[in-house]
């Protein structure tokens, strides 16, 4: 069964768009999964959120487990609400309870809060899913990309591997060969993920850098 969470090096890397292409490959290997968008925060309801967004592009189940208003970590939009605190442990058994394949996007990097005692990591290390982690391809990158993996195998998470995206535009050859030589020895580079005018064409290039996912 496939069953994988993307998380990235930082806020608004392309997290979204790696969730469809992902979804989008493995709907094309025959193992259609649903897309679960953890904690969805910055929108007002029925507004479309990242579950739906990547649902859309990938032609895929989707489905959110929250959402506040705020645009802030989880915690802090919980609190601006008045809501009850999202917990790692209440998370991870709903999405263990989902049936079949599973494209789960977290909120942020790893270490953003959900509660005061809990991150995002440790909801990933309950539910036992491998990582697969957007690295956004701009100057700074390298150093969330290193403590991203720093944390993993601090809290002994499983990474699937690391999707390099031009969330921006198209990067110099050179510092893409930086930044790969750079991260080659500390997790798998799965592929990149290309600069491209829409969605519906980044997804679709995309989706072949996850061929060979195990």
């Amino acid at each position: 069964m496939h069953r994988y969470f993307v998380t990235g090096t930082d806020t608004d890397v392309g997290k979204t768009v790696v969730t469809a292409a992902l979804a989008t490959a493995l709907r094309a290997a025959g193992d259609p999964p649903t897309i679960v968008k953890l904690v969805q925060t910055g929108l007002d309801p029925g507004i479309e959120g990242d579950a739906a967004r990547a649902g859309r592009l990938s032609g895929c189940r989707y489905l959110e487990l929250a959402r506040f208003r705020k645009a802030a970590d989880p915690w802090s939009a919980a609190i601006a609400e008045g809501a009850p605190l999202i917990h790692a442990g209440d998370l991870a058994r709903t999405v263990d309870g989902m049936p079949g394949a599973l494209v789960v996007e977290g909120a942020g990097g790893l270490a953003v809060p959900l509660n005061p005692h809990e991150h995002v990591g440790r909801f990933v290390e309950l539910a036992r899913l491998p990582l697969v982690i957007a690295v956004g391809l701009r100057l700074g990158c390298l150093n969330h990309a290193l403590l991203t993996i720093a944390l993993c195998d601090h809290a002994r998470l499983s990474i699937a591997g690391l999707v390099l995206v031009e969330r921006w535009g198209t990067v110099e050859p050179g510092y893409r060969a930086d930044v790969e030589r750079t991260l080659k020895d500390k997790a798998r580079i799965l592929g990149i993920l290309p600069f491209a005018p829409d969605d519906a064409t980044a997804v679709a290039a995309g989706a072949s850098v996850f061929s060979h996912l195990p």
